[in-house]
């Protein structure tokens, strides 16, 4: 090996190396909250939740004296009432919940930390596909191949978060094959073949660092189509997250 093809290797083994450091940084930064309540989030089989529900005219009316009487109140006593109304819910529902996980077993427990986990694997392949995609586009430009080692390396890494994240993902979701919420059944399987398409696009970036004189249309092909799918999933995950559909409203 001479001298150039050495620091070839260094390099992209530098640039491997802080990569992982990155999404390992960016995944550890994020809580490991999640959504286990699976009939909460329409999983499983069955007629879709009306999310509006019908309310009777005289409730409405009902309802429109009592916010006429809150109207008078002040915005002091109103933000006031507001905290100690939050702070009573947290704590009921801090008691309810311990509650709930000292009347499950072992393997429910276990069942709901693993669902739990899932929420902090996903920034893997989020980051790191994504990133590949963006090394590949600067060496592109800079018409230096020693980028591709470390898209590859970034690839591999990708492939094996995905692959937990999706294993994990079964777990938050529950074993269903089909939801009765659409947004989770397309997050789901959309998941699972990100995990799958994850792994063939690692090795379509070993083949080609074999054969550097491949065409790699394909390979550009799949990782655009992967980059724009885990896009489109991480925002599907974020609906449950962070208040659904229009989280991200401006």
């Amino acid at each position: 090996m001479n001298t150039d093809q050495g620091g070839w290797v260094m390099s992209g083994k530098r640039g491997g190396a802080f990569a992982l450091l990155l999404a390992v940084a960016m995944s550890v930064s994020t809580s490991a909250s999640a959504h286990e309540d699976h009939d909460a989030l329409g999983a499983g089989p069955g007629p879709a939740a009306n999310s509006t529900a019908e309310t009777p005219k005289a409730d409405g009316a009902d309802a429109g004296d009592g916010h006429m009487g809150m109207g008078s109140m002040s915005t002091a006593d109103m933000n006031m009432g507001g905290r100690d109304i939050a702070g009573d819910d947290m704590d009921m529902g801090g008691m309810h919940e311990e509650t709930a996980n000292k009347n499950k077993t072992f393997g429910q427990r276990l069942v709901s930390w693993l669902g739990r986990v899932h929420t902090m694997v996903i920034h893997f392949p989020i980051a790191l596909f994504i990133g590949a995609f963006g090394v590949e586009l600067f060496g592109l430009w800079r018409r230096n191949r020693d980028y591709q080692h470390v898209a590859h390396i970034m690839l591999v890494v990708g492939a094996l978060g995905a692959i937990v994240a999706a294993f994990l993902g079964w777990f938050a979701g529950g074993f269903y094959l089909t939801d009765r919420n659409p947004i989770l059944m397309t997050h789901r399987w959309l998941g699972t073949a990100i995990a799958v398409f994850g792994v063939a696009l690692a090795w379509m970036a070993a083949r080609h660092r074999k054969v550097p004189e491949r065409s790699r249309t394909l390979y550009w092909v799949v990782l655009g189509l992967m980059t724009l799918a885990i896009s489109i999933q991480g925002f599907l995950g974020g609906t449950f997250m962070h208040g659904g559909i229009n989280h991200l409203a401006f």
